[in-house]
């Protein structure tokens, strides 16, 4: 199966690969909207894509969720296409 992933999943994706983060440091990053961040991500690991590591609560008492790529992503290319 191929999956063609939009600019903003890519963009998700590419800063998953680096290292773990969350939704709201790949918002800062990338200055996509958080909420949109949360959609991509769910989608991507209802694909594989990506997966969470990490959840803690923090010293002001918010939920903390890191999450990381699971796949080798090819970058070289304008459009991600991944085969399942």
């Amino acid at each position: 199966m191929k999956v063609r992933l939009d600019p903003a999943s890519k963009r998700i994706l590419v800063a998953l690969l680096a290292s773990p983060k969350t939704p709201g440091e790949v918002s800062r990053i990338y200055g996509i909207p958080v909420a949109t961040v949360w959609e991509k991500l769910r989608r991507l690991q209802e694909l594989g894509l990506v997966h969470m590591v990490l959840t803690f609560v923090d010293s002001a008492g918010e939920m903390r969720r890191y999450f990381e790529a699971t796949l080798p992503i090819d970058t070289s290319e304008e459009d991600v296409v991944v085969e399942l």
